[in-house]
């Protein structure tokens, strides 16, 4: 116990250190106009993070016997999993139905969110985090790497080493997962405190959606899409609509 206590008081000094560190990293990439500059960043941000998340997670899975964490569901998120899940969540027909009526009710309301902010026609720098968005094909590539990465490495941590690390230490999931919401929306903070807020209201939504089907590879890749649709598809489409209006401004 005292080796897992030093080991927690280890990922938050730590965890300190990098949000310090990458919100004035983040600043200096906001002023970077190569884009060579900006490809070097990212593949040092994706390698960083991959690095320090994956590491952190092994080490955490590993001091609760916990190295299992794709093809089993732990057992200490047992209680929460069949409070969560839903009686007809048996595989068959009407139940895959229900998923595929849930997807499709969720994807109308991420589609109408993207809509809104599409129609606000958002300039190319006009938010915290739009200094992100590739500026040409190579970085939309790397981009693409960053956000599969993102899926991955973020989820492994902060949706099972993390809340499963916690649970061990204090009995609680609504502290494990409760602290853990914190954490990685506090990871986010180069983004200001709405991009903080925002990302625990994501981070929240992810781990319902673990807890209730108990699959971490169906949240590592939800979260994936997110980050793809925000960085890739919603400019994507934003500036075709500019492009659409500017053309039709010099017609009329």
């Amino acid at each position: 116990m005292m080796i897992q206590g030093l080991w927690l008081l280890g990922m938050l000094a730590g965890m300190a250190w990098w949000v310090r560190r990458d919100a004035e990293a983040y600043r200096r990439f906001q002023a970077l106009t190569c884009s060579g500059d900006r490809q070097r960043v990212y593949w040092r941000w994706i390698a960083q993070s991959f690095a320090i998340l994956v590491g952190a997670s092994l080490i955490s899975l590993w001091l609760v016997d916990g190295l299992s964490p794709f093809n089993t569901f732990p057992s200490a998120f047992e209680q929460a999993h069949q409070a969560l899940r839903s009686p007809q969540h048996d595989g068959s027909a009407e139940s895959m139905a229900g998923m595929a009526i849930g997807f499709a009710i969720g994807l109308a309301v991420l589609l109408f969110v993207q809509w809104r902010r599409i129609r606000k026609m958002l300039k190319p720098v006009a938010g915290p985090a739009d200094a992100l968005l590739p500026r040409n094909r190579r970085e939309a590539m790397i981009v693409t790497v960053l956000s599969l990465n993102a899926g991955f490495s973020e989820e492994l941590f902060f949706r099972l080493a993390l809340p499963l690390f916690l649970f061990h230490l204090t009995g609680s999931l609504w502290i494990a997962f409760g602290v853990a919401g914190v954490c990685f929306g506090l990871a986010h903070a180069y983004q200001g405190w709405k991009g903080v807020l925002g990302t625990m209201l994501v981070g929240g939504g992810l781990t319902l959606i673990y807890l209730s089907h108990g699959s971490l590879l169906r949240v590592m890749l939800i979260h994936a899409v997110i980050d793809i649709m925000a960085l890739l598809v919603r400019p994507a489409i934003t500036r075709w609509i500019g492009r659409r209006n500017t053309l039709a401004a010099a017609g009329a």
